[in-house]
């Protein structure tokens, strides 16, 4: 069965790059058209749980991603004024490995994103860079591609993973534009030399409070600690969705927390911390339409609360690669069976994430006192390798 149809990939965040990666190691011919200039990502920590680490496993990265950061040993969510633990889970490498199959690891965003880069075979030139997405339209016989850059190109299917904002989804799909979700996130990456007396046990820590939280982990193997503190802000309006703030403001927020939350907003490099105001949309009943399919944020944009974004994105790549890799040429095929495949699951995460922000800033203190991945356990042992399509 020949593999003649051309796939172009729309943005080369965490999902487009898995989904590039994982395409061409089943033979795939595929084209990557990014908007930037060149090929990377900021933003700060992620977190790669088994399910994702799975579909790393996968593509052949678990040693570079083994050097790059080691299982998480625990978790665990802290008064915020005392510190006091209110719950704490050993986790760890055995652990992880006998309940899901494989490890989670809290990754510096970058790293995550050069790995992948470093797997990606840019040869035949399978990597459009400047490629800033304007138009798209398709017919029977294959999907038109135009760009700000005055390039235009043509592929049998095109996927798109140009995030929360996705241009594709406004222009295809039947879709409600993003909502401001009423919180806001701070986040900050702060040299671990800067607050030696911080305590890194828990490895991932939550603060919660009503209306607030401030999580915090080490990465690159405890050099920088990434930090995201929420606030339930519903009145808060902006131009945009993300800017730098003010580290006085920050500080403001959480006045008397606990000395280790303060020391370490106040240890933010430039005194300058990025702000997001937290959007979503309302869940699609569909992924696909005609040659065209959304994959990643595009599809089912997350706020942050389980973690769990890039890797629903890389189960999607994982999955779509596979279904296009099974069906052959039959490319309407392979987007039913991927829809059919990923889009309960990943909607179910896409709802539970913003439950999971309203029980973490509760006014019930015992709701706050959950473990970060309360209620979803059993969904981290999914296996986007081996997954029916």
């Amino acid at each position: 069965m020949g593999h003649r149809l051309k796939i172009g990939i729309v943005g080369a965040g965490i999902g487009g790059i898995t989904a590039a990666v994982a395409m061409q190691q089943r033979g795939l011919n595929v084209v990557v058209y990014e908007q930037s200039p060149a090929l990377g990502e900021i933003g700060a920590g992620i977190t790669v749980g088994p399910n994702a680490n799975k579909v790393v496993n996968g593509l052949g990265l678990e040693d570079e991603f083994e050097a790059l950061s080691s299982a998480s040993p625990h978790v665990g969510t802290l008064d915020n004024k005392t510190g006091e633990r209110l719950s704490y889970e050993i986790r760890g490498k055995e652990n992880f490995l006998k309940m899901y199959g494989s490890v989670s690891r809290l990754m510096h965003r970058a790293d995550v994103h050069a790995a992948l880069e470093r797997a990606f075979n840019t040869n035949d030139d399978a990597l459009k860079l400047n490629h800033k997405l304007t138009e798209i339209e398709q017919n029977d016989d294959g999907v038109t591609l135009r760009f700000a850059n005055g390039v235009t190109d043509r592929c049998d299917v095109a996927v798109a993973c140009d995030g929360l904002k996705s241009m594709v989804r406004d222009t295809l799909f039947e879709t409600e534009p993003p909502k401001f979700t009423g919180f806001l996130a701070w986040r900050g990456l702060v040299p671990r030399s800067k607050v030696p007396n911080v305590s890194l046990d828990p490895h991932f820590a939550a603060f919660t409070a009503e209306d607030k939280m401030f999580g915090r982990y080490p990465v690159r193997h405890g050099t920088l600690i990434n930090y995201v503190a929420n606030a339930r802000r519903p009145g808060f309006t902006s131009e945009s969705w993300k800017e730098t703030a003010d580290i006085a403001e920050v500080l403001e927020e959480f006045e008397g927390w606990h000395e280790d939350v303060v020391s370490i907003i106040r240890a933010t490099p430039g005194a300058r911390a990025n702000r997001w105001a937290l959007h979503s949309r309302e869940p699609l009943d569909t992924w696909v339409s005609g040659r065209v399919c959304l994959l990643g944020d595009a599809a089912h944009p997350m706020t942050p609360f389980y973690g769990m974004g890039a890797g629903m994105a890389m189960e999607d790549a994982a999955v779509l690669a596979r279904c296009l890799e099974a069906s052959g040429d039959d490319w309407e095929g392979a987007l039913q069976r991927y829809e059919r495949a990923r889009i309960g699951r990943a909607n179910k995460f896409h709802r539970g994430s913003l439950e999971r922000g309203k029980t973490y800033m509760s006014a019930d203190p015992a709701a706050r006192s959950k473990t970060p991945n309360a209620g979803m356990e059993d969904e981290m042992s999914y296996d986007a390798m081996s997954v029916p399509i």
